[in-house]
């Protein structure tokens, strides 16, 4: 073997372990997400974290376009799209809304939280918003499977639950942001929760 195909194995090699810690720090958040976060925000890009939600929310919205292609109602009337052209573009939506929307969120928690004493900075926070999402993404993923074999309607049973879910790992993160002031941080992760989930309701139903 050869210098140069060694360090291209090496390389490879780094690569799948570097693709199977992300993939564990996915189910982590659901066990410890405190701990789980904290750990990601080390060596974890800002593409990758908003990658996570964006995906978590495209497939939300996935399966609200086939519950309503099941339902024979139209999947996007506004833009007189229906069939599974409408459910492809609701996807699309849905990933836009997961990325660039997740992203404004994250700004939205800095702000809010600036004042209040929290010290992460703006981009770190938005990494961590967008990571909270993880559980989203697990649960969409077995409602898409759900949907597709067992004909099943998921985007509330598991499209919603898993949004849910994220408010865990979104009151972890602003609980250490804020000195460990869960009060407040319930509070907050449930209103811009909700603002996400309203913007579901409004886009993609």
């Amino acid at each position: 073997m050869t210098i140069g195909q060694a360090a291209t194995g090496s390389l490879g090699a780094g690569r799948v372990r570097s693709g199977v810690d992300r993939v564990r720090s996915l189910f982590l958040v659901f066990v410890n997400p405190g701990a789980a976060l904290k750990g990601a925000l080390a060596d974890t890009s800002p593409a990758f974290a908003l990658a996570v939600s964006g995906a978590a929310f495209g497939l939300l919205f996935l399966q609200t376009g086939l519950d309503l292609l099941r339902a024979d109602q139209p999947t996007l009337p506004l833009l007189g799209l229906t069939g599974p052209l409408g459910v492809a573009s609701l996807c699309l939506i849905g990933v836009l809304y997961g990325t660039f929307g997740v992203a404004l969120l994250g700004a939205v928690a800095f702000a809010i939280t600036r004042p209040l004493g929290a010290t992460l900075a703006l981009g770190p926070t938005v990494r961590a918003i967008a990571l909270g999402y993880s559980p989203a993404l697990v649960y969409a993923l077995f409602g898409v499977m759900a949907n597709l074999l067992l004909g099943w309607n998921t985007a509330v049973a598991f499209g919603v639950t898993g949004m849910l879910w994220a408010l865990g790992p979104t009151i972890a993160t602003l609980r250490t942001m804020l000195a460990g002031r869960t009060g407040l941080s319930v509070i907050l992760a449930t209103v811009l929760g909700g603002f996400m989930l309203a913007g579901w309701a409004f886009l993609g139903t």
